[in-house]
């Protein structure tokens, strides 16, 4: 066998190996497209829902919780003013991963579903991955959370602790979002200074990393 026929054989023995060894694409199938409304309070930031496949089974389950909340069992930590989660469902019915998470192995204080007061009504309002309204395309889907008309319900100096605000989720096929976890985003805005001035007034500062 001659030195060029051996190098084509082993060339195409790689090339096979390699091909085989590549993760399978994901088939995401899709969902039934929904749109959720809410008016959270303070006195109660549970929201939650299921989303159907078109097969008209539970695939995945949407969670929003206050910051404080924790529930290892469940779902997890949860951080800053409110986060929401997107729990794949799996065969077994456990819920999976949360895929609104940049990655499989995120902590809550990096995932951009995570909503802080100042991405609301302060600085970061109107940024365009961590503002008010935030975008997600994953698993076949285009996901948006908007947060809006944050309001106090016991004054503006007590807004951390009692408040209001109206909660919108839309969910609809995307299939050219194919990826298994949200990702990173290139750029974060995040307040690194907040308070209630004394004339009631909600000041901030902001930095863009």
């Amino acid at each position: 066998m001659s030195g060029r026929y051996k190098m084509k054989t082993y060339s195409a023995i790689w090339y096979v190996l390699f091909f085989l060894t590549l993760p399978a694409a994901a088939n995401y199938t899709g969902i039934i497209p929904i749109h959720k409304h809410a008016e959270i309070t303070s006195e109660n930031t549970s929201f939650e829902f299921y989303l159907s496949s078109k097969q008209r089974v539970k695939a995945y389950k949407f969670v929003c919780q206050d910051g404080d909340y924790y529930n290892e069992e469940n779902y997890g930590n949860f951080s800053g003013f409110y986060q929401c989660k997107l729990f794949e469902i799996l065969k077994n019915g456990h819920l999976g991963s949360d895929i609104l998470g940049p990655d499989r192995s995120w902590r809550s204080s990096v995932t951009r579903a995570r909503f802080d007061i100042s991405s609301i009504i302060g600085g970061c309002k109107n940024h365009s991955e961590y503002g008010h309204e935030r975008i997600f395309l994953v698993h076949g889907m285009k996901v948006i959370i908007n947060i809006h008309d944050l309001k106090p319900t016991n004054g503006m100096d007590n807004i951390f602790e009692k408040y209001s605000f109206s909660l919108d989720v839309n969910i609809n096929n995307h299939q050219s979002s194919q990826s298994e976890f949200s990702g990173y985003e290139k750029e974060e805005c995040a307040a690194v200074y907040e308070k209630i001035d004394p004339s009631g007034h909600y000041i901030d500062k902001v930095k863009i990393n």
